[in-house]
């Protein structure tokens, strides 16, 4: 006896009211890698900026097996009796449209409160790592753009990481055919301001000047060389 279609995938309709989100798949006889779908999705009107549980039916078009079933009219009948099925989960999930509105406010508690706390964890590893400072910062990128003049060439690249990720940034003074020193982090131009700032705000410990200039210290001995301050 063939076996006119099965259920693939089947959220419960409590995990689709907690992530706001959520299917039912099912595999119908005469398709591959396409199924007939009940899609649940929380929605806000576009009109009064309200928010209701969306329950939509999506049909496969496109995935057809004519080696599995190559009779388009029995794929028909199979299609009829999983839609007959999908109808009725549809139904049973808009009765529990009050049961998903509860476990939806339980997950906004709960991501809320994972995103303060993963934000104060990002803030205080950001807080642990000594900044390179506005000054230091400006007279890295001073003589970056002296370089650059003297040579009439690209300065060295120095390299320096992001404030608690430690994410690298790279970043050079390159100068033009008509005169102008530019500055580059990667394959992006930013202006000189933000170049400070970015500099600035960077971890102290991990710059990298190289051989951008002899009279630029190594900025992990900055602080030393600067009397403490940056």
């Amino acid at each position: 006896m063939t076996i006119e279609y099965s259920i693939a995938h089947r959220d419960p309709v409590t995990l689709i009211g907690y992530n706001g989100e959520g299917a039912i798949k099912y595999n119908v006889t005469g398709y591959k890698r396409e199924f007939l779908e009940v899609k649940v999705r929380r929605n806000r009107s576009y009109n009064d900026d309200s928010w209701s549980w969306e329950i939509e039916l999506d049909v496969p078009r496109y995935g057809r097996d004519k080696d599995q079933e190559p009779c388009n009219i029995k794929v028909a009948k199979y299609m009829t009796s999983a839609m007959a099925e999908a109808i009725k989960e549809m139904e049973s999930i808009q009765d529990q449209i009050p049961t998903m509105d509860k476990e939806y406010e339980r997950g906004q508690k709960e991501r809320e409160e994972k995103r303060v706390r993963e934000a104060a964890e990002r803030q205080a590893k950001i807080d642990a790592d000594k900044p390179v400072g506005h000054k230091l910062a400006k007279t890295i990128c001073d003589e970056m753009v002296k370089q650059a003049r003297e040579t009439e060439q690209d300065s060295k690249e120095i390299v320096f990481q992001t404030r608690g990720d430690h994410r690298e940034e790279k970043m050079r003074c390159v100068y033009t055919m008509s005169g102008l020193t530019l500055f580059n982090m990667g394959w992006n131009r930013v202006s000189r301001k933000d170049a400070v700032r970015k500099l600035a705000d960077a971890w102290l410990a991990s710059v990298d000047t190289g051989d951008v200039k002899d009279s630029i210290p190594d900025a992990r001995l900055a602080g030393f060389m600067m009397g403490g301050k940056n």
